[in-house]
């Protein structure tokens, strides 16, 4: 019988090699909204299809990437980039094939961080990166500013609940972004997908995301790719590393960014699951998750 799972690998990593390393930061517009739960969606579909993926975890605590992955560290980023520690000892091997890199206090110190540490920083994302296919950031946002890790990555991912709080939040997190990346000419402008949760329906979470993908359009002139949507209602299970929905929307943007390798230009959404039928720029037709 033929070794499907090895060959989607060995056809994945034949794709990739055609592109460079994919390093993608989620993060929450507020508390709570399942960012962790989909940024370890997308890291464990990535490796299960054979890719070689790459957590760094900003965050401490039970719900952490760190924790509940099953792993427990001294060590963080941070004293790597302070020379006080190798990468590699700092580096965590999952038994789910996702290597984690504990970031949480260089999170915090990403402000004071001088010449020489952010020059430390960089050398530790290449190296990151050579032996990584997938660099996944789980952000933890400082007065909703993105750590200086998190800004070097190419796509950034927000999650925002359906509420008018969280959309706000999500809105000024973008602008935040776009503006920090305001040098880039527009064609080389960093993509940034929307994932909507805690939305009443999918209907809800569509309208959220359009009304969300206008203002965004209006006023900083980049248009938002959909990355999905995690209904009201559910919750993680308890002990899982994420719910299966989520792993969904992780899968799908894995796929997105590996298999598909369509055209991303403003306005257009390469999404599996975009509506051929003429709706808002980016909506889906019709996905639908739990919040994890």
């Amino acid at each position: 019988m033929a070794d499907f799972m090895n060959d989607q690998a060995s056809g994945l990593r034949a794709l990739f090699r055609r592109f460079p390393t994919q390093r993608v930061s989620f993060a929450g517009a507020t508390a709570g909204v399942g960012s962790t739960s989909i940024a370890l969606g997308a890291a464990l579909e990535a490796a299960r299809s054979g890719l070689r993926v790459t957590v760094i975890d900003e965050h401490q605590g039970a719900g952490s990437a760190v924790a509940r992955l099953g792993l427990t560290s001294r060590l963080d980023l941070l004293q790597a980039v302070n020379r006080d520690a190798t990468l590699s000892s700092v580096r965590l091997a999952s038994q789910h094939g996702v290597s984690v890199v504990p970031a949480a206090r260089l999170a915090a110190a990403s402000p004071q961080l001088n010449r020489l540490q952010s020059e430390a920083l960089d050398e530790a994302l290449i190296e990151l990166t050579r032996d990584t296919e997938l660099l996944v950031v789980d952000c933890a946002l400082d007065g909703g500013q993105l750590s200086a890790l998190a800004r070097r990555c190419d796509r950034l991912a927000v999650i925002t609940a359906a509420s008018g709080v969280s959309i706000t939040a999500a809105y000024a997190l973008i602008k935040r972004h776009v503006a920090g990346n305001a040098p880039l000419p527009a064609s080389s402008a960093r993509p940034v997908h929307v994932g909507v949760s805690r939305a009443r329906s999918v209907a809800d979470a569509r309208q959220a995301f359009a009304s969300l993908n206008g203002v965004v359009s209006e006023h900083l002139g980049s248009a938002l790719h959909w990355l999905g949507c995690l209904t009201s209602g559910f919750e993680r299970p308890p002990f899982a590393v994420t719910g299966d929905d989520a792993l969904k929307m992780g899968r799908d943007l894995a796929e997105k960014l590996f298999v598909a390798r369509e055209s991303e230009k403003p306005g257009i959404s390469t999404s599996i699951h975009d509506s051929p039928s003429g709706g808002p720029i980016g909506q889906p037709e019709g996905v639908s998750a739990r919040v994890a």
